[in-house]
């Protein structure tokens, strides 16, 4: 599966994920509770009016960025996304694959997240995994359909950041790991990132059509 194929069918995952945490204030205990605020702070800015309109969806953007972004371990995201492979890629190839890899997920699903119409969210448990691991279950119901979301936290310096979504048990995580080994395989560290590099500047030309 292609990475353009496949970030289409993450919709629901990344674009999603940042959106579908809020709510059910039970499910948040142990620490969570300023991912949930971040969250709710994120629906205000989705549901503010002025704020939907066309020519400040600069504006909209970057307060979704400032709301929601400090909430993912991107580092550990992308670490995970390419598995052991990591250990070959220099430090300067680590930085520059992270920020890229974050913007092929703001590229496919920033502008996801600004179709938020208040889906039903419910919430079935959090799991303690470990003393530095939690998981948190979550039904979505939209469009009559049941969509099961799972999110994997851990515990930093700063506190809980999500670092992994499961959509209806296949992790999203996972699923990049394959598409960048089987890259890595048929190439370098540097060839993988000018890949990225080339989706970012498509997803960019992509977003600045949008905006005109």
């Amino acid at each position: 599966m292609t990475l353009r194929i496949f970030s289409r069918r993450l919709l629901v995952a990344v674009g999603v994920a940042g959106i579908l945490l809020g709510s059910s204030a039970p499910v948040f205990a142990g620490g969570v509770e300023k991912l949930k605020a971040s969250v709710d702070k994120a629906i205000e800015i989705l549901k503010d009016p002025e704020l939907g309109k066309p020519e400040r969806t600069d504006e909209r953007r970057g307060l979704l960025r400032e709301a929601l972004y400090g909430q993912f371990d991107f580092h550990k995201m992308s670490e995970a996304a390419v598995g052991r492979n990591w250990r070959d890629f220099s430090p300067p190839q680590k930085e520059r694959f992270i920020q890229l890899f974050k913007a092929l997920l703001e590229n496919a699903y920033l502008d996801k997240i600004e179709r938020y119409q208040g889906e039903q969210i419910d919430f079935v448990r959090e799991v303690d995994v470990s003393p530095s691991l939690k998981t948190v279950d979550s039904q979505v119901l939209a469009k009559g359909r049941k969509l099961k979301l799972s999110y994997r936290l851990h515990e930093t310096g700063d506190g809980w950041r999500v670092f992994d979504v499961l959509v209806e048990g296949v992790s999203v995580v996972a699923n990049y790991r394959a598409q960048f080994n089987q890259l890595l395989r048929s190439g370098s560290v540097d060839e993988l990132l000018s890949r990225l590099e080339e989706k970012a500047r498509a997803g960019e030309s992509e977003k600045a059509k949008g905006s005109d």
